[in-house]
């Protein structure tokens, strides 16, 4: 017991410094606060907004058409290029470990996508099929 006071009593006496703290000669740095722009104001010329690098992007629920998967992302590089030269639509390469799959188009209503794969079908893609994802149609209609 006397063993335990004198260790708390020798803690409290050592735990307690001299040194004194006073607040008001903390400089603490200015906060680098980010700039704000006013969107609606276009008639400000010190505004060069470039309004294609929106970082919105719209993903909903739809229809692509998946062609290919593969483990080689070179061969899916390929089959991209064929694609976008034979087809008039966007083609994404979606990597899900350890495929690359190869997909077709934004299709909002699934008739859209079948037709789609029917064209594949007929055009040496005779294993297409359609997937439901997440779409980025385009909405400038």
């Amino acid at each position: 017991m006397k063993y335990f006071l004198f260790f708390l009593l020798s803690s409290i006496h050592f735990s307690q410094s001299n040194a004194s703290f006073k607040p008001e000669q903390l400089i603490d740095p200015e906060p680098l606060w980010p700039e704000i722009l006013n969107p609606l104001n276009d008639n400000d010329p010190m505004l060069n907004i470039d309004r294609s690098l929106d970082s919105n992007i719209t993903e909903i629920e739809g229809f692509r058409v998946q062609v290919f998967a593969t483990q080689d992302r070179n061969r899916a590089d390929q089959l991209q290029e064929e694609l976008m030269i034979k087809f008039n639509e966007k083609i994404y390469i979606i990597f899900e470990a350890p495929n690359y799959k190869l997909r077709v188009g934004d299709f909002l209503d699934r008739d859209d996508a079948e037709l789609m794969r029917m064209k594949l079908v007929s055009s040496d893609f005779p294993s297409s099929w359609i997937v439901r994802t997440k779409i980025q149609p385009d909405l400038t209609e």
